[in-house]
């Protein structure tokens, strides 16, 4: 792994089924709309040694006729939607702040985890995201201060403990820590 700059991080790895995954899945997605990815698959693209079911993915909200249009292409694509088949009932539970999950026809993991944005921080992720290259492919994900406080100040289990000390370990020497904590007290105050 390697830091282009603040921003953008060159991998240097074989891309393995997941993330076979979740490249298909960002592709049709990117076609309607912005995203960034969070949680515990960022920790996973960036070396740590766990499983996961499910890849979050943040986009800014979509009008119904936006979401219609990205189903469609998702299904033409042979993913289906755990949720539920009726777009209505997805659109509602996008907008009362509830995720959809899409996985390939057949299959219920790995799958991905939609959610509308819902607060300032989902909102600076979209605006400033991390560019993770591999190859000639890139993902976009959460600054990794971010994440990293999010998953100490907020979440707090033993496996995002964890993923927050890998993204520490690799990403060590380019981290605004001044940044960590800022994030951290206001995740604490409920900002």
């Amino acid at each position: 792994m390697k830091f282009i700059d603040k921003n953008t991080v060159q991998l240097h790895k074989v891309i393995n089924k997941l993330d076979s995954f979740v490249f298909k899945f960002k592709e049709i997605l990117e076609k309607h709309t912005d995203y960034v990815i969070v949680s515990g698959y960022v920790a996973i693209l960036l070396g740590r040694s766990r499983g996961t079911d499910d890849v979050d993915f943040i986009i800014p909200r979509l009008t119904k006729e936006q979401l219609a249009a990205l189903h469609k292409d998702l299904v033409e694509a042979g993913f289906w939607c755990l949720n539920s088949s009726k777009l209505g009932d997805l659109y509602d539970l996008l907008t009362l702040k509830h995720s959809i999950r899409f996985a390939v026809d057949k299959t219920v993991s790995p799958n991905s985890e939609v959610k509308f944005s819902k607060d300032v921080y989902d909102d600076a992720s979209l605006k400033n995201p991390l560019i993770i290259k591999l190859g000639s492919k890139q993902l976009k994900t959460s600054p990794l201060e971010l994440q990293i406080a999010y998953k100490e100040e907020v979440l707090k289990s033993n496996k995002d403990l964890e993923d927050a000390e890998h993204l520490r370990l690799i990403a060590e020497g380019h981290l605004n820590e001044h940044l960590i904590n800022e994030y951290k007290k206001s995740l604490k105050g409920g900002n």
